[in-house]
């Protein structure tokens, strides 16, 4: 794994397109170097990626349905095949089984 790698933070933030899961990713930029921004509304999502990257943060936007079991699990790999890491998860997304 590189030094950059080792030094990077990655969380995932699901529910991030609007609400408190979009407020709570934009914060989190300011202490996470990378932000994996999860949710079904596209179009937020983009608005909430760029907020990230202002506030100093890297962005990977998923647009996903996470109410389907297997897509969580999808997150995940793509973020670890991305990334190498996961170092926080919030959960703000309201419709996770």
């Amino acid at each position: 794994m590189s030094v950059a790698k080792q030094s990077m933070s990655v969380a995932i933030v699901t529910g991030a397109s609007q609400g408190m899961g979009q407020a709570i990713a934009i914060r989190l930029a300011r202490d996470f170097s990378v932000l994996v921004l999860v949710a079904r509304n596209l179009t937020n999502l983009d608005q909430t990626a760029e907020a990230v990257k202002a506030a100093g943060a890297e962005a990977m936007v998923i647009d996903a349905d996470l109410s389907q079991a297997s897509v969580a699990q999808a997150v995940v790999d793509r973020t670890m095949a991305t990334y190498g890491r996961i170092d926080a998860l919030l959960n703000i997304a309201g419709a996770v089984p």
